[in-house]
């Protein structure tokens, strides 16, 4: 039989190692979780935190020039622009290009015409809540527009104060990789703060 001195020391190793690996095992624990959510706040801030400042009064009276608004860019990934959603898109392929921020009237395959002042898709008029006065320029859809797959008319808010659009030709129908996103708040002046619908 082992003296008692030596058993004393063979009992405190072993109790010291097995503390340091509880220390060892709750910093790589911590460590695991501090990791876990610095991924989750940078998956969130890009996912839904990206930020737009409206330059115009085209989408007056839902958004107005200096609105600060999020933009949810995982919307469209797991699924598409409905109509009437606001979404912020780019025109032209430069990385420079001013972000616009327009509603979705059409979706693929619909057709789309502006008649007596009126929206009308899939011959249908559409009744907007936004804006109730009649549409003074129809511009490109005054004979209608039948829209390809993958591709939007968009139209602004304020349709008689700006025509920067599907309406004009030099904008037209939008595709579906020039949309980031889903314009989802106001965070930005602070009276302002509401969820765009």
């Amino acid at each position: 039989m082992k003296p008692l001195s030596q058993q004393y020391s063979w009992t405190s190793s072993r109790k010291r190692k097995q503390r340091i690996k509880k220390i060892i095992m709750q910093i790589a624990a911590y460590l695991l979780g501090l990791f876990i959510v610095v991924m989750l706040a940078m998956f969130l801030v890009r996912a839904f935190g990206n930020s737009c400042v409206v330059i115009d009064q085209s989408m007056s009276p839902s958004l107005k020039s200096e609105d600060k608004v999020l933009i949810n860019k995982m919307a469209y990934r797991v699924g598409s622009p409905k109509r009437m959603d606001v979404i912020a898109m780019k025109i032209g392929s430069s990385e420079n290009s001013p972000t616009y921020i327009r509603r979705v009237i059409g979706v693929p395959k619909d057709k789309v015409k502006i008649s007596d002042g009126k929206i009308y898709v899939n011959d249908k008029e559409i009744k907007t809540e936004y804006n109730d006065k009649s549409i003074e320029d129809a511009g490109a859809a005054k004979d209608g527009i039948t829209l390809d797959e993958d591709t939007y008319f968009v139209l602004c808010d304020n349709y008689n104060g700006s025509k920067e659009d599907s309406r004009l030709d030099s904008i037209g129908t939008v595709n579906s990789d020039q949309i980031s996103g889903r314009v989802w708040m106001v965070i930005s002046p602070l009276s302002r703060l509401h969820i765009v619908k």
